[in-house]
């Protein structure tokens, strides 16, 4: 696993650096990502660590947001997040995180991606258990880690009821931590489909049972690709890149 691109987001006057990781341990039937173009993918060698430490001295951001991938596969986490952290005084956040590995020290805040409570579900889609998913989303909640959640709603797989019980189980640590549902897109040789806007409105009501916080996005293809040009969240300037 390497860090692979740097990225540079000055949107709302708060400079924010995200760090790329490439590679995953999670195999999910339905990951919309596969949709993307595989041209200008980064190489297996990645970015240095003592480079990416050099970038963000020299950027100094506010923020230090670490994506995906999965970014606590990243042996060179630690040691990047720590400077970052006590050297920068930046706020550091997993963007993105699937739940697998411990959420490391030097880490302020994580988003983490919770595919579904029940196990055997779980495991059917991503081909790994849920357990220590579930367990390091407490562990963090109980460390003191500022907490989001996000999950994906799949007709015929992750159902209403399903996203019902994510919900609970969050609620279950502190009902204030949001937790954002986002709409399946199909991806080639998937079997399901996307939600309707009322399926989602009826997700977001059950979640809302049990949280306070609820958001919700339903996309098509286009609309996934084109997000990063219509949403300032996402309009950033690439600051290093390691390229095939």
């Amino acid at each position: 696993m390497a860090f692979c691109k740097i990225t540079l987001n000055t949107n709302n006057g708060t400079s924010r650096v995200c760090i790329y990781n490439e590679g995953c341990n999670f195999n999910c039937l339905g990951c919309a990502y596969k949709m993307k173009s595989r041209s200008g993918r980064p190489a297996k060698g990645g970015l240095e660590r003592e480079k990416i430490v050099r970038i963000l001295a020299e950027l100094k951001p506010g923020r230090v947001h670490f994506i995906g991938g999965e970014p606590t596969l990243n042996p060179d986490l630690v040691r990047i997040a720590r400077f970052a952290h006590e050297d920068l005084g930046a706020i550091t956040k997993i963007g993105h995180t699937n739940g697998s590995g411990r959420i490391p020290e030097f880490i302020d805040e994580a988003n983490f991606s919770i595919k579904a409570y029940d196990e055997q579900l779980h495991r059917m889609y991503t081909g790994i258990s849920n357990r220590q998913v579930l367990s390091n989303f407490a562990d963090a909640y109980k460390r003191g880690i500022k907490l989001e959640a996000g999950t994906v709603m799949i007709p015929g797989l992750v159902s209403v009821e399903e996203i019902g019980r994510i919900a609970e189980f969050v609620a279950g640590l502190d009902r204030s931590i949001s937790l954002h549902i986002t709409g399946y897109i199909p991806v080639p040789g998937s079997p399901w489909r996307s939600p309707t806007a009322s399926e989602m409105e009826e997700a977001m009501h059950a979640a809302q049972r049990h949280l306070d916080r609820i958001s919700g996005r339903l996309l098509d293809t286009h609309g996934f690709n084109e997000l990063r040009f219509k949403d300032p969240s996402f309009n950033s300037t690439e600051v290093a890149c390691t390229s095939l």
